[in-house]
């Protein structure tokens, strides 16, 4: 999924983005790159995943015009003159390659998250159940995998992002939800999470201590009335696709059997994340990656 909100900013930077009838020239542009990119894809996309892009693609739109504010009392005096065609260009190229990625990755992205868990026991149909007040689900009952049904904002994908926190490290915003994994140049791949009373006290810096794959669950003081037995690796386990242990012993990052938490304060658990997720982020770190928690 493509961060349409960084690559705005980075258009608008052009002197003429003072200009509302240029912003909204680009807008444009960029949508109906967008949709021709998106119905030229083979094979085709569904009428609802085409909606989904264009949904996002506003719905940054919309944040951009919101946040920034092109007035003259901020010194920045609109411009009405003619565009100069480099300036035109910029933005629309720049929108180009972003849309490109767009069109290529929503296709692709099904079959290539659906790869991440390959070394996964055969997964298990959902089954009907109640949920708990905060959303999960009870163990044994997998819900799914996959970011497809998580709002747009809590889906892995990179982002623009300052920090002086060296390339690989972790770092696990609480409140916001979100868990950074930093790369080069101002970027972050982020991904979204629930925060389980486990860790909403966690706070300061960790390391991996451990990585594993598919893990055992052991039912909380909470559930032993009802889950009394350990549950062995696989669908339908509370812990997920993988288990990132952190290095004071008690404070881990894991999957999960109930993906609608993720961007909720959840009763049990850590910090978790959806099973794709987890999965794609365990097969970029390592035991001793540094870990801040915020």
């Amino acid at each position: 999924m493509v961060d349409y909100y960084s690559a705005l900013l980075r258009a608008v930077t052009a002197p003429n983005a003072g200009d509302g009838e240029w912003r909204r020239g680009l807008y444009e542009r960029a949508r109906s790159m967008l949709t021709q990119r998106l119905r030229a894809r083979r094979p085709p996309l569904s009428v609802v995943e085409i909606a989904s892009e264009q949904a996002a693609l506003d719905a940054a739109i919309k944040r951009v015009e919101a946040e920034m504010e092109w007035t003259e009392q901020d010194g920045i005096a609109p411009d009405r003159g003619p565009i100069e065609p480099p300036l035109r260009w910029r933005g629309t190229i720049w929108f180009a390659l972003v849309l490109v990625a767009a069109a290529l990755g929503a296709s692709g992205f099904g079959y290539w998250a659906k790869t991440r868990t390959s070394h996964a026991p055969a997964p298990q149909p959902a089954q009907a159940t109640d949920t708990s007040k905060d959303g999960d689900l009870p163990p044994g009952t997998e819900g799914g995998s996959s970011e497809a049904d998580l709002p747009y904002v809590f889906r892995r994908q990179p982002t623009f992002y300052r920090t002086l926190e060296p390339v690989g490290t972790i770092i696990v915003d609480r409140l916001q939800h979100f868990l950074y994994l930093i790369q080069p140049n101002n970027v972050a791949l982020r991904y979204g999470i629930a925060v389980g009373a486990q860790c909403t006290n966690l706070v300061g810096l960790r390391h991996i201590a451990s990585v594993a794959e598919w893990p055992s669950w052991q039912p909380p003081p909470g559930l032993l009335d009802r889950n009394p037995n350990p549950m062995p690796g696989g669908p339908g386990n509370p812990l997920g696709a993988r288990l990132l242990q952190l290095d004071d012993s008690t404070s881990r990052i894991h999957g999960t059997n109930a993906p609608k938490t993720i961007g909720s304060t959840v009763t049990f658990g850590c910090i978790r994340l959806v099973n794709d997720d987890i999965a794609d982020l365990a097969g970029r770190v390592k035991v001793s990656t540094p870990v801040v928690v915020n």
